[in-house]
């Protein structure tokens, strides 16, 4: 090979070398610039549902910030219970009035409050009298109620003799039910009330607290109905005359 190829071959080698060499510096500066996609990877959180997730916010060098995860504002459902993402909880949580500790008023009637009771043959003894519909309309009322059992204690055959004799029973009862509505605490104050029969009712309260009514004494007090109370007696009252 003469002079002049060796000088041809050194020429096309540098060339070829300052061409790889100037390749190289052009990757390396596009290395250094921010790839696309790597502003923001999105990456799961662990153990949340898929619906919640970490924005990684990358810096300008391609590490991560410092400090830099923000989580996206949702929630989701675990379990059935609601995930509340840590800084995003709802203002007034635990304010809330639980509908366990809410107070509802009874809308029952007194004879359906009575019946639900116990008093099961006060309200069947009720409708036979035909005053259902005057107590479910009427109200305030204070009725003194006899417990089943003071009905099965009347004289043998009486109670089969009023349930035959409507108009008696009518007076039965109604000697048991006072126009207003008076609470126990009430009737310690109290020395008499007129009952709907039109018949005085004695009220007596004893050293020990006991309330007496007529001749029968409060042993249930204060079950409260939609349109009135009712207070458990021991005893059937029974009017003069009957």
């Amino acid at each position: 090979m003469g002079g002049t190829d060796i000088r041809i071959s050194g020429i096309l080698v540098v060339l070829l070398l300052a061409v790889v060499f100037i390749s190289g510096c052009a990757e390396n500066a596009q290395d250094n610039k921010t790839r696309p996609g790597d502003e923001e990877r999105v990456n799961p959180v662990e153990g949340a549902t898929p619906n919640v997730t970490e924005k990684v916010t990358k810096s300008a060098s391609g590490d991560a910030g410092e400090g830099q995860m923000s989580v996206q504002e949702e929630t989701s459902l675990v379990e059935g219970k609601e995930v509340i993402i840590p800084g995003e909880e709802k203002s007034g949580q635990g304010n809330e009035t639980s509908s366990e500790n809410q107070t509802l008023d009874n809308n029952q009637t007194i004879v359906q409050t009575a019946e639900g009771a116990g008093y099961t043959t006060f309200a069947s003894l009720v409708r036979d009298a035909g005053l259902e519909d005057t107590l479910n309309k009427g109200g305030s009322y204070t009725i003194f109620t006899p417990t089943d059992i003071a009905f099965e204690s009347l004289p043998e055959g009486m109670l089969d003799d009023l349930r035959n004799d409507k108009e008696r029973l009518n007076r039965v009862l109604t000697y048991h039910m006072v126009n207003g509505e008076y609470r126990a605490s009430a009737l310690k104050n109290i020395n008499s009330l007129t009952s709907l029969e039109t018949g005085e009712l004695a009220v007596n309260t004893t050293a020990g607290g006991q309330i007496i009514v007529g001749s029968a004494t409060l042993i249930e007090p204060d079950t409260i109905a939609g349109n009135g109370v009712i207070h458990g007696i021991d005893k059937v009252l029974i009017p003069s005359g009957v």
